[in-house]
């Protein structure tokens, strides 16, 4: 089965989405939708982003249907999945009529605004019948897998401590300058620090509550934040990201665990990114680990999940509202100074 897949957003995510599609032989992009003819014409030279994906400044849309309006798309029954690329504000609004109109839905990250949107998402797929992805891309950019496998397998022991840090530049621009209202993109914690939160979840479990320090910006969202998460098994996790950069800084993501026998470290910006410093050996090791392109690799997981019919699991809606539910926990801590417990 070829699953038929609509764009919807041809910003960052959704030119980083159409190019990754290219790559998956179970999925056929047939049509794209954008309020910017612009880009409706294949001119995507404008798009903005803080990290390379590789996604192309120019692409040749002749042969694909092209939409300016939502609605005229979620008419077309030649379409089996609608992976929304839009602003978060928009999240919610989107999947819902998708899900009413028969579609499979592919959401970015964050889920929704809020948690108590999510829920209504991912209510509503299973009472259409329709699938749910979303794009919480940690859970398959290679160097946090082999992360993943080496907390889980045991290999180096117990996990003592655990660091997540997301820096980068603000972004000044976004279509009709939506990231610089935190009422539309819940600002730098929601929208990049999300990241790192869903990770902690996935690595060690949910928290039952977190700590949090945060710098707030004019407007009154959170553009730095620091937090401690409760986790089970009593490991120290901290996770920090802000946008509150120059713009001369460089885009930087590390993840380090500190494990009973080594420690493991990722950082973007070096080369090999993945390293161990193993106790035991005494030596310092570069895993091998799969050079696979994260978002082609989380878009192939919910194709065929599609195509085979069997919901997802790898990111369930329940765990892409529960890092939103997180997050809100991590802005109320910061704005009282208190430690919050996690409402899921």
């Amino acid at each position: 089965m070829t699953v038929r897949v609509a764009v919807v957003g041809l910003g960052m995510m959704g030119t980083t989405h159409f190019k990754a599609y290219q790559e998956i032989g179970e999925a056929r992009v047939v049509a794209v939708c954008d309020v910017e003819g612009r880009k409706l014409s294949g001119d995507w030279s404008g798009v903005a982003s803080n990290i390379d994906t590789g996604a192309a400044r120019h692409a040749d849309l002749s042969s694909l249907r092209t939409y300016s309006s939502y609605d005229d798309l979620l008419k077309d029954d030649g379409v089996d999945l609608v992976d929304v690329c839009l602003p978060t504000f928009l999240h919610a609004e989107m999947a819902l009529r998708s899900f009413k109109a028969g579609k499979h839905v592919v959401c970015e990250k964050p889920m929704g605004r809020t948690s108590r949107e999510a829920r209504r998402m991912a209510v509503a797929a299973g009472r259409a019948g329709r699938f749910l992805g979303v794009g919480h891309v940690l859970r398959f950019w290679p160097e946090y897998v082999a992360m993943k496998e080496m907390i889980d397998s045991g290999r180096y022991g117990a996990v003592r401590s655990a660091h997540f840090s997301r820096f980068s530049p603000r972004p000044e621009r976004s279509w009709n300058n939506w990231l610089q209202d935190p009422s539309r993109s819940g600002s730098a914690v929601l929208d990049l620090h999300i990241h790192d939160t869903d990770a902690v979840q996935w690595f060690f479990g949910r928290p039952a509550k977190v700590t949090s320090r945060g710098t707030f910006d004019a407007a009154g969202g959170v553009s730095h934040i620091l937090s401690a998460f409760d986790c089970e098994g009593g490991a120290m996790i901290v996770a920090e990201a802000g946008w509150d950069f120059p713009p001369s800084f460089p885009f930087r993501m590390t993840a380090r665990v500190i494990f009973e026998e080594a420690a493991a470290e990722f950082d973007s910006t070096r080369t090999p990114t993945l390293i161990v410093h193993n106790a035991k050996t005494g030596e310092v090791e570069a895993p091998a680990f799969p050079q696979v392109n994260a978002y082609a690799e989380e878009l192939r997981y919910f194709v065929r999940c599609i195509a085979e019919g069997r919901p997802p699991e790898r990111i369930t809606p329940a765990d892409a509202a529960a890092a939103i539910a997180i997050v809100e926990a991590e802005i109320k801590s910061a704005r009282s100074g208190r430690a919050v417990k996690v409402e899921v």
